[in-house]
């Protein structure tokens, strides 16, 4: 993936300077819509003559919100051999400010994350500094030590880059499995997703999903455009035409999930050095329409945002007023409930935490016999039932399938730690854990294994927001979307509600409700859906991008959203 930025800054058309418009005639190639952000105030602009070595550096960190032409004004900044050998292909991204004297100019500050070639962002908490070795050059200032790729500040990032999601299958064929790489906005093209989805899953996914490209398969000359009804051409070379007709379905799923970063995007045709390529599904037209590809997708597959929770033993659905509308089969008292996302199965926690009950909405229910006590968290992805329990003073993870058959989770975690909570992801390829140690209640993101009862070893994922606030005492963790977790936690000394992404990028501070807000669900939606809160009071509060936090319900003692 080293050449990966490169090559896609050599697609981009679109820059972020002035306020470009679209042709009002012929072809639509490699420009996204949505590439140039409400409110553009960056301008870069080349060094002026006499321009101090403070404005230098200042103007050259400004520079790099603009990748056009392989960052053509930021390398005027820089000497001449300087700027024939920097290589804006990684980035570093900083919370901190220039400073400067007569004769030289740094950076101070503290470092959030980094992004590899590929855009794939790693979280960090550390202190940054760096000095870009000011000379003078032909009677001019000019940076003589770039960085060994870009510098991006996190208002730089936060405002220029993109989230793009790169699909790609899950082992089983089923669905499609996201994963999240940051590019520039103007970057976010045809050419540049297939380019990425070309290169492959990083490793932090590659065992939990297969890639439908055959290893073999590259950009065609014709590469990747856009036309004015929103469908993309895909030229590939090196596509094998004996391809199954499920592995070119699979195929055009990825593909064209992948491409839904791209604005507009309607629909798919592939082709191959030119010519067509058939894909199943598709139109008379040749065109792999994305209406028919969602049952791909986990999270198009049809929910609604109903909000479940227990008040006085008694599971059922809250309703707008507050109240609670009992849910069948009905048992005796209950601590906890669990739906499936299409409504069908269900799941109780007992009140003594030791028995679980499954079944079917309206139908009988199921005792299942776990092995473990103090049952709780339980929660459905894909039919199957998720829940944490104690066996011998240890805390564990079960996987209960439809007919009640049990397999406990094998968790990699660091030595000494313990499990304190725990959320898998829709597409049944994550868990969100949350560990405690002697010294820290942290969060980390682990792949689960294709066995289905292994996973990757957990690390604790660093949680800073842009402003360099760190959030540390992770209380409870919910998925909020493919690649987005709701994540209860302290920054500042107040415990709040933050949403992030599944790398540790673009957290938002969701506000506080209550010092003692004791749990969050969350209802997992592309594009982030609601997020509820429990007080340690019973109070149940439900955030909403509209209306933000409101009061649901009074005297609850558990939530949880449909899954």
């Amino acid at each position: 993936m080293k050449r990966l930025l490169a090559a896609m800054t050599a697609v981009a058309v679109l820059t972020l300077v002035g306020c470009a418009t679209l042709p009002t005639s012929g072809a639509v190639e490699e420009v996204p819509l949505s590439a140039q952000p409400p409110g553009i105030d960056v301008a870069p602009e080349p060094p002026a003559d006499g321009v101090l070595p403070g404005r230098l550096v200042e103007g050259f960190l400004q520079a790099m919100a603009d990748p056009s032409d392989d960052y053509a004004v930021a390398r005027q900044y820089l000497t001449g051999d300087a700027a024939r050998v920097w290589e804006p292909t990684s980035a570093v991204i900083y919370n901190g400010s220039v400073s400067s004297d007569n004769s030289a100019a740094g950076i101070d500050g503290q470092l959030l994350g980094r992004l590899d070639s590929g855009g794939h962002y790693t979280a960090a908490n550390d202190t940054f500094t760096f000095d870009f070795g000011v000379v003078e050059e032909n009677g001019q200032w000019r940076i003589g030590t770039p960085p060994a790729g870009l510098l991006l500040s996190s208002y730089i990032f936060d405002r220029y880059y993109s989230l793009v999601s790169l699909y790609y299958m899950a082992r089983a064929g089923t669905h499609v499995v996201p994963e999240a790489i940051h590019l520039p906005e103007t970057l976010v093209t045809p050419t540049s997703v297939v380019l990425a989805l070309l290169e492959g899953p990083s490793p932090t996914i590659e065992l939990n999903v297969s890639n439908a490209i055959p290893a073999s398969v590259g950009l065609g000359p014709e590469r990747a455009t856009i036309d004015a009804q929103g469908v993309v051409t895909v030229d590939l070379t090196g596509l094998s035409d004996d391809l199954s007709t499920d592995a070119r379905r699979r195929l055009g799923a990825q593909l064209i999930w992948s491409l839904t970063s791209v604005a507009r995007m309607t629909g798919l045709v592939v082709t191959v050095d030119g010519m067509p390529y058939a894909l199943p599904g598709a139109t008379a037209d040749g065109v792999l329409e994305l209406s028919g590809q969602q049952g791909y997708q986990v999270l198009s597959r049809g929910s609604s945002p109903d909000l479940y929770g227990v008040r006085q033993g008694v599971a059922g659905q809250l309703s707008e007023a507050g109240d609670l509308i009992p849910i069948s089969p009905r048992p005796d008292e209950v601590s906890e409930v669990a739906i499936s996302l299409d409504g069908v199965s269900l799941a109780y926690v007992d009140t003594d935490r030791t028995r679980l009950l499954i079944g079917s909405s309206g139908g009988e229910l199921t005792s299942v016999e776990t092995g473990l006590t103090n049952l709780r968290h339980p929660q459905y992805v894909l039919g199957t039932l998720y829940v944490m329990g104690d066996e011998d003073g240890v805390a564990r993870i079960a996987e209960v399938d439809r007919s009640g058959t049990v397999e406990m989770l094998d968790l990699d975690l660091p030595n000494g730690a313990v499990l304190a909570g725990f959320a898998v992801s829709p597409t049944q390829a994550r868990l969100a854990l949350v560990v405690q140690t002697a010294s820290e209640r942290s969060l980390g993101v682990v792949g689960l294994l294709p066995d289905g009862t292994s996973t990757t070893p957990w690390q604790k994922l660093e949680l800073v927001s842009s402003t360099g606030q760190e959030l540390t005492d992770v209380h409870a963790v919910a998925w909020q979307a493919e690649l987005s977790l709701a994540v209860l936690a302290t920054g500042a000394s107040i415990r709040s509600v933050y949403t992030t992404e599944v790398d540790g990028s673009l957290i938002e501070d969701l506000g506080p409700v209550s010092t003692d807000v004791d749990d969050v669900s969350a209802m997992a939606r592309l594009g982030g859906g609601n997020v509820a809160i429990r007080t340690g009071l019973g109070v149940v509060w439900r955030y909403e991008a509209r209306t933000r936090w409101t009061r649901v319900a009074d005297e609850i003692s558990a939530i949880s959203y449909s899954s």
